[in-house]
This record gives structure tokens, sequence and C-alpha cells, in this order.
């Protein structure tokens, strides 16, 4: 075989582990909205230690993580003294970089590569492509962003509070231990209670 038909091969084969992988990453999509995006994904082999993303940097880049490790970063400041912290770990396959394809903002922390990886890339001129070539796609695409940071950011909270509320004595103490951290918190009286809420819906559940 040559060199040639060993790449289309090579090929061939990294375009059937992205067609089979995506359907998970992206489970909103159809498969043909899936098969519309596959060809503005560019491949990208990142090797162990490959920076990712930096914090602060301006870039929006989004990643679709086939496999491998990764690390994250922060660097933050402590009474003026500056300081990184090592602030989570992951694994693929996985979506990364999303946050900036809605907000346009700085990246908010530093993702290294822990082990080899294979990903794809949707760089922000594709992304651009997309928008023009097919906004309904595009459109799918940011719903779908936003529903990742959604559900993220919502485990986070439920940690979070899980946390805080985890040592509370009682009901009423744990209420206002979590006033402490988050601001005021108060009990809303039954009356009130009803009227925003209907009976069946429970609400998440914290033990204390």
């Amino acid at each position: 075989m040559s060199d040639t038909e060993n790449n289309a091969s090579g090929d061939n084969q990294l375009q059937v582990q992205l067609q089979a992988l995506l359907p998970s990453l992206l489970p909103a999509l159809s498969a043909a909205e899936i098969g519309s995006l596959i060809p503005f994904l560019q491949e990208k082999k990142l090797s162990a230690g490959h920076i990712l993303m930096t914090q602060g940097a301006p870039d929006c880049e989004i990643y679709f993580l086939l496999d491998g490790a990764f690390v994250v970063f922060e660097k933050i400041r402590i009474n003026c003294s500056p300081l990184v912290l090592k602030t989570a770990e992951f694994p693929g396959p996985c979506i990364l970089g999303e946050v900036n394809s809605l907000t346009e903002g700085a990246r908010s922390a530093t993702v290294v590569a822990k082990q080899p990886c294979q990903s794809w890339v949707l760089s922000e001129a594709k992304f651009a492509e997309i928008t023009r070539a097919n906004p309904q796609l595009a459109i799918r695409l940011l719903k779908v962003f936003g529903g990742i940071i959604y559900r993220r950011q919502k485990a986070f909270q439920h940690r979070v509070r899980g946390n805080i509320l985890s040592d509370g004595q009682s009901i009423e103490a744990a209420i206002h231990k979590l006033g402490r951290y988050t601001g005021k918190v108060s009990r809303a009286d039954t009356a009130l209670a009803e009227r925003l809420f209907s009976a069946d819906l429970e609400g998440e559940n914290y033990t204390t």
C-alpha cells in the first residue's frame, strides 16, 4: 500500500471515529446536522503537555476531545501574592472551550493535556463560515453549548451548596449558614410557597 493510500485509510478511520463519538458529545443534534458540522472541523493531535488554552487569552477555538486526560490551572492572588492552583482534572471524550463561543471573553483558565489526545477543532473562522452557510446549524450549536454551560454551572452550584449545608445542625441553621456564603437567604412562608410552586415539584435535596 502506498503512502497516499495509508494516509487516506488513516483519515477514513479518524472520520469514522469522529462520526461515532460526536452523537454522544452533541446528543441534541441530528445525524444530518452532525454530518453538516464535520467538514468544518480540523484535526489536531495533542501531545502530553500541550497547552490547549491559556487563561486571559481571547481565542475562541472549540475542542472536540475524543480521548486523553486534561488538567485545569488558574492563576489567582491571595493578599496580593500570586499563585497558581490546579483546580480540576477531567477525561475525554468531551467538549472544551464552548464558553468563549457565547461570551467572546477571555479564557477563564489554562488547560493542559495530561496524555496524548486525538481532537478536532472548530476555529472561530470556521464557525463564522457555518454562520454564513448554515445559520440554523450555528444556532443549534450555540444552544448545545449553552446547555453544556448550564448543566456544568448547576452541578457546581449543587456541589457547593451541598458542602455548605452538610454541617447544619438543623434546617434553620443550614439556611443561616448558606446566607453567610451566598448572600441573604430566608425561608418563604407557606402561603407564598404554595402560590409559586406546584405541590409535586420536589426541588433539589440537600442533607444536613
